[in-house]
């Protein structure tokens, strides 16, 4: 018989959008965040690793100092991490 390991934690995605809804991040925010994370080029792995540093961020630091790159900022930090 094979078992099956749950992961509890949870979609990091799915955080990110519950500190949306309940007014932790600002509509302004949540617009820049998700052009981040619905950018064409942004790979699933990528945006699950965007949306667990956010919401890591806001778990451990007041809203008032989160700061989303801009699309060019991103798209240079994320050629950095990508194989060539």
């Amino acid at each position: 018989m094979r078992t099956t390991r749950r992961n509890n934690r949870g979609s990091a995605l799915a955080k990110l959008f519950t500190y949306y809804v309940s007014g932790q991040i600002s509509e302004a925010e949540w617009k820049q965040l998700s052009r981040l994370l619905d950018a064409r080029n942004t790979t699933p792995e990528e945006r699950e690793a965007l949306a667990t540093f956010y919401t890591d961020l806001l778990r451990d630091r007041a809203p008032a100092e989160l700061r989303i790159p801009r699309p060019k900022e991103f798209r240079d930090l994320i050629a950095l991490v990508r194989p060539s």
